[in-house]
């Protein structure tokens, strides 16, 4: 009897055949019941019996069946442990995972897991499951629903519990026992889930080999089915809620975010990372709609998810059919696999995405459209796994795009009104500025002006007074002289005045045109010295040279270089108290040369060091304005030392500690460009005096007083002067007699001076006569227009004497030293 348990019973059985009693409670056999074999458990008690003699010669068996009971303590303590499982765990993957690890551990099998059912598609995808580890996993798979056999699923969409021992005697499955081989099951149990009469999913224990499943095993599947189903719907709907709050929350904290800003890349920082971080996204980027001159050009304006570096290579993104949609304000784009889509991979020369760019499957593209209409840019989102994003998730991140069109409207209008804001604050400030330059320069008017008429009037009246004196006086001697020293005196002042106040005009309005030459600073320091000499003489000043022994090389004009340090050597002179001391020095440093202009005289202030080379800029001077001056000289030397590419600079320790001005001049490497000069630190003392030979002399002007007057003065020097009063006369004089010098007025009747130049240059005898302009023109041009006409020197009206007698003295000097080697010996005694 029972032939499938003897041999669990037997032993027992052998022990009471020996003499022992046994009781059993709830002892498990698989016994065959009912055409199926199933787990049952008896609680029994066996014990010997004996005859007369004590002889065993039988057993007693007393039985009790506790299937029942037994099988419902054990579906009790599973189903608790399960549910002690199942309530630890929030998460729905976690909760199959679980569950079918549980169902492995009790049934034995060798298979366990869960599968989604796509009925629109006919599929059935396993995510994860469980194994003993001797089946394979199926985890990852996706198979046809009609591979298992349709009466087979039809069940299955009915609700129906599929047990089958063995695939291959089945009626229903064994025509697709090859199917099920595949995936390696012989035997199995299919307990499908149903949700408002859909399948959904189903629950699979599978084994390898052929099984009898008992009645009990089925419904415990059935019963921990519903169970883990119901969890997992518990935990995929908290899941759901918890995603929906993180959701709400974001959202509310990119609001707040947004509403606390008005920084345009704060802003749509704040909005890429929230719209990344909601979709699930590996990157998101946002691209800025902008256009160049050569077609359609999108810069990124912020990223997340990945770092700068993963865009820096690629350049600027293209149009693409993928791409540029988005910025003409189309619907949003969205792909489960974007390398699939028709629209991918059309351009040259990469087809698709270039070398180093973030792998990107699934795609998800919304533009971003200002309430305007205007297309502002674009939220780009992308991961490296297939099928991420969902139609919520386009929706999500279309309200997030909407949001941000918002915010970058309001950011756009509160830029505009700061900018417009700024303009005007900076339009303030610049016509306070204005307004106050414009006092400065008003009230520095006023004080030119006033210092103007000061200057002016200083020197008429002694000239007017002297004009009396001569009158009343007569011709004594003795008055002559000291009237026309005076005269002289104040005529050479004014001059100058008016020759500054040209220049000044002139350079400021950018009309000076340098004549630049290579030549020796040695040349220009010489000039000047000479030109200032009279002023040195009257004042006792000592001059001291301190110049290097090699050249000192610069590309400059000559006329304007003289006259710049002329400009200063006469303010040291001038605001030097008599018998001062005055220092010239020069330095080579590199590329550069040196100027020092060095005195003991009155100083300056510290404070007004900084608009020392100002136009009219002058220290505080008393009402009686002893030193005079209208403050255009420095300013004229730090305009023509800038044309030269220089810089000039000064220094004062104070009041009473003397001044020092510098001039820094590039410097010509070449030392043979320009002549040089020999020099060495040594002492100029000025003495009055200069040494005059019968130099002979024409002088041209239709002026008859002022050419005269000048003859008469040259002729007191010593020299030999011949006077005419138009060109004719003057091309007879000198067929009569020729000069080394002549001073030509340039507006004379007729013939003009320059044209007279022409005439004297081309007449042999004359080649080596010194031509001296003088003219009351004395602009640039003028200048320019008297050299090219074959003049050497030009002198403006009223002629500066002291420097034309300096300048006839050199001449005469190169002429007598010329002039007497070539006479015999006897007309040179």
């Amino acid at each position: 009897m029972w032939a499938e348990i003897w041999g669990t019973l037997q032993p027992l059985v052998e022990r009471v055949m020996a003499g022992e009693e046994i009781f059993m409670r709830d002892m498990a056999f698989t016994m065959s019941r009912n055409g199926r074999r199933e787990r049952t458990w008896f609680t029994f008690s066996m014990s010997p019996v004996r005859d007369a003699t004590q002889r065993i010669v039988g057993m007693y068996g007393a039985s009790t069946e506790t299937t029942h009971r037994m099988r419902a303590e054990r579906r009790q303590a599973f189903q608790l442990q399960v549910a002690d499982t199942l309530r630890r765990l929030s998460n729905p993957h976690d909760v199959m995972a679980a569950a079918s690890r549980l169902l492995g551990e009790q049934f034995g099998v060798g298979r366990v897991g869960y599968a989604v059912v796509d009925e629109s598609k006919r599929t059935v995808s396993v995510d994860a499951d469980w194994t003993d580890g001797q089946m394979a996993s199926l985890g990852g798979v996706t198979r046809p629903m009609d591979s298992f056999g349709p009466e087979l699923v039809q069940q299955a969409q009915r609700g129906v519990t599929l047990c089958i021992d063995d695939i291959s005697r089945d009626t229903q499955a064994a025509a697709y026992e090859a199917g099920y081989a595949a995936i390696g099951v012989r035997a199995m149990i299919i307990v499908p889930l149903l949700e408002h009469d859909r399948l959904e999913a189903i629950l699979y224990l599978h084994e390898a080999s052929a099984r009898e499943w008992s009645t009990e095993e089925v419904e415990l599947a059935e019963d921990v089915a519903r169970r883990t189903w119901d969890a997992f719907q518990r935990a995929r709907a908290e899941q759901a809620l918890l995603a929906e709050t993180r959701v709400l929350e974001l959202l509310q904290h990119t609001g707040a975010r947004v509403a606390s800003t008005l920084d345009m890349q704060t802003l749509l920082q704040a909005i890429t990372d929230t719209a990344t971080e909601l979709s699930g996204a590996q990157f998101g980027a946002f691209f800025y709609n902008a256009q160049n001159a050569d077609g359609d050009v999108y810069r990124l304006y912020t990223l997340s998810g990945a770092p700068w570096e993963a865009f820096e290579g690629l350049g600027h993104p293209r149009a693409t059919p993928v791409f540029g949609p988005t910025f003409h304000g189309q619907p949003p784009i969205r792909s489960g696999d974007i390398t699939r889509d028709p629209r991918y991979g059309q351009w040259p020369p990469h087809h698709g995405m270039p070398p180093g760019h973030l792998p990107v499957r699934s795609y998800l593209a919304v533009p971003v459209v200002s309430r305007s209409g205007e297309t502002i840019g674009g939220l780009f989102l992308g991961h490296a796994d297939t099928d991420v994003f969902t139609e919520r998730t386009e929706r999500l991140i279309g309200g997030i795009a909407a949001q941000a069109a918002l915010a970058i409207d309001n950011a756009r209008l509160y830029a505009a009104a700061q900018k417009a804001a700024e303009e005007r604050e900076a339009l303030l400030v610049r016509e306070r500025l204005a307004r106050a330059e414009s006092e400065r320069l008003s009230k520095m008017k006023d004080q030119f002006l006033a210092m103007l008429a000061h200057e002016l009037r200083n020197p008429l009246a002694p000239i007017a007074t002297a004009a009396e004196l001569l009158n009343i006086a007569g011709g004594s001697e003795a008055v002559v002289q000291r009237t026309s020293e005076i005269i002289l005196r104040q005529t050479a002042h004014m001059t100058r005045m008016v020759n500054d106040l040209l220049d000044v005009s002139r350079v400021t309005r950018d009309l000076v045109t340098l004549e630049k030459r290579p030549l020796n600073l040695k040349e220009v320091i010489a000039t000047a010295v000479d030109q200032v000499r009279p002023l040195l003489i009257e004042k006792k000043h000592q001059l001291t040279l301190q110049l290097p022994d090699e050249p000192l090389v610069v590309n400059g004009d000559v006329i304007r270089l003289v006259q710049a340090l002329a400009n200063i050597l006469h303010n040291a002179a001038k605001y030097t108290p008599d018998g001062g001391e005055i220092w010239l020095s020069a330095e080579i440093a590199a590329d550069r040369i040196f100027l020092s202009v060095k005195d003991n005289g009155v100083g300056m202030p510290t404070e007004f060091l900084p608009q020392a080379f100002e136009l009219f800029s002058q220290g505080a001077q008393t009402l009686a304005r002893s030193q005079g001056g209208l403050g255009l000289g420095l300013a004229l030397v730090k305009k023509l030392v800038e044309l030269h590419g220089g810089a000039v600079n000064a220094f004062s320790e104070g009041p009473g500690k003397g001044s020092t001005f510098g001039i820094a001049l590039p410097r010509l490497r070449d030392a043979t460009a320009a002549g040089d000069q020999p020099a060495a630190a040594h002492q100029l003392p000025i003495e009055q005096g200069i040494a005059s030979v019968a130099l002979p002399i024409l002088v041209v002007d239709d002026n008859r007083d002022a050419a005269l007057t000048l003859a008469e003065i040259l002729q007191h020097e010593g020299y030999a002067v011949s006077v005419a009063h138009s060109a004719e006369d003057a091309l007879l004089e000198v067929s009569k007699e020729p000069p080394a010098v002549m001073l030509l007025d340039i507006g004379l009747p007729g013939m003009d001076g320059y044209d007279l130049a022409r005439q004297i240059k081309a007449i042999p005898e004359l080649r080596n006569a010194i031509l001296i302009a003088t003219t009351g023109y004395g602009q640039g041009p003028d200048l320019e227009e008297a050299m090219g006409a074959g003049f050497h020197h030009h002198f403006v009206k009223p002629v500066d004497l002291a420097q034309l007698c300096v300048l006839l003295a050199r001449i005469g000097r190169t002429w007598t030293l010329r002039h007497s080697s070539a006479m015999p010996e006897s007309k040179r005694r």
